[in-house]
């Protein structure tokens, strides 16, 4: 991404503070340690992603470079980095809060217009998280699906969940907004992993993006952190 001078702001971290109710306060505190970036999953696997210097960019206000990054997306949510900081920074919510500003740029949608059929398919209808189907087009070495690696660790194949847990998850849904909101935002087309093709495999790693959501332009991201494994520079 090519940066300009108005895409900085001194200000902005101070104006983020009441916006995020307190939870990244402490963003200044940061001691540049690298033990959220050390011991972080997403990051082993992809060396362009890295939380210390977004969270340099958070305080430092250039968040541009943060909001149009395909890295911003590349957190799960283990919060692992949030248990390794020696200084508390709370940085899985610095994310959560962070998407939903990248949103209101059209930034991401390619990822989040994906949860509208994998939520219905499988985690509101058999609360699971994980689809035993999935597998990730990215991985070189021939591992199979989740349900094979399931079956190899001693597992059942597919995660058992109880009625009362499935209702539970549907209520929570309903009652946070989380259920009206995929059926306002839809859904892009969603590949059967079990009938993989190398074609398909070639269109899982190009997601859809929609030209526009709602009113909102959307725009593609970038590797704004490095480049990743593959040389790809954005998509």
């Amino acid at each position: 991404m090519l940066e300009n001078a108005n895409d900085w702001s001194d200000t902005f971290y101070e104006k983020w503070k009441p916006i995020a109710m307190g939870f990244v306060n402490g963003a200044e505190k940061c001691l540049q340690c690298g033990k959220c970036t050390g011991q972080c999953p997403a990051a082993a696997v992809n060396p362009s992603y890295n939380p210390r210097k977004m969270i340099a960019d958070l305080v430092n206000g250039n968040i541009k470079r943060i909001v149009s990054s395909i890295e911003l997306w590349q957190c799960f949510f283990c919060s692992g980095c949030f248990a390794t900081c020696p200084v508390d920074i709370n940085f899985p919510f610095f994310v959560f809060m962070t998407r939903l500003a990248a949103m209101s740029q059209g930034f991401g949608w390619e990822d989040v217009k994906q949860l509208q059929k994998y939520a219905e398919q499988d985690y509101l209808s058999d609360g699971i998280t994980v689809s035993p189907s999935e597998r990730n087009p990215y991985v070189l070495e021939e591992r199979g699906d989740i349900a094979n690696i399931r079956e190899e660790a001693g597992m059942p194949r597919k995660r058992q969940v109880t009625e009362e847990a499935v209702a539970e998850i549907n209520m929570i849904s309903d009652l946070s907004g989380m259920t009206s909101f995929m059926k306002k935002i839809g859904g892009v087309e969603l590949y059967d992993c079990s009938k993989c093709t190398p074609r398909i495999e070639e269109k899982c790693k190009t997601k859809e993006l929609p030209r526009k959501v709602g009113d909102i332009k959307t725009h593609y991201r970038f590797y704004n952190y490095g480049v990743p494994t593959g040389g790809a520079e954005n998509a």
